[in-house]
């Protein structure tokens, strides 16, 4: 893991301690919630700003919310489609798994795809810190959502292709990953994108 992770990891840690949910909660609890409206017109403009905000962190504060106000799954699950021009935040590892286990029932290839391009990258890390985050791997894979485990085994056998190691390294960093059991139990691999995207505050 490398220091990025790091900083984040702490940083949802000291975000949970501190009772997140608490400053979220006069926004949320005086939202005019329409389950029957479409999606831009469900929630408040002060509540669409919100889980803007809390989309572009590292989603321990989102999942938080979630946990505690479930019926806006939903409408998350749907606007992460849209991510296209959030900052660089990386996300906390459990709190994207979390955050897919919750939105199982409202998966699109998009919202998986854009998840997944905001998990904390290998590509740019040490051979040290590779071998620090395989030991992580194996250790939480059983917890973490199958499809983040699937593409951390994949990011892996990436690394060793595009990066120069010596046979025998290449060896050592994917022994560990026979261990894993991969589940592929979500394809979300085509190369589409949703046709129409409908995003008002943006015209």
């Amino acid at each position: 893991m490398n220091e990025e992770q790091r900083a984040y990891r702490k940083k949802g840690e000291l975000s949970s301690k501190s009772g997140s949910v608490d400053q979220y909660r006069r926004i949320l609890d005086n939202d005019r919630f329409e389950p029957s409206e479409p999606h831009w017109r469900r929630i408040s403009k002060n509540t669409i700003t919100l889980f803007q905000v809390l989309i572009d962190q590292d989603l321990t504060d989102l999942v938080t919310v979630l946990k505690h106000y479930p019926k806006y799954t939903e409408w998350v699950c749907e606007h992460f489609r849209y991510a296209y021009s959030y900052s660089e935040n990386s996300a906390d590892i459990d709190a994207a798994s979390t955050l897919l286990y919750l939105g199982e029932p409202y998966f699109s290839k998009q919202f998986v795809r854009n998840l997944v391009r905001k998990l904390p990258k290998l590509e740019y890390s040490s051979l040290g810190e590779v071998k620090s985050f395989i030991s992580e791997l194996k250790k939480h894979h059983e917890n973490w959502h199958p499809i983040i485990t699937n593409h951390y085994c994949e990011a892996v056998e990436e690394y060793t292709q595009v990066n120069s190691l010596h046979p025998l390294q290449r060896i050592a960093l994917t022994k560990g990953l026979t261990q894993i059991k991969k589940e592929h139990s979500y394809d979300y691999s085509a190369q589409d994108r949703d046709a129409v995207l409908d995003i008002p505050y943006m015209n």
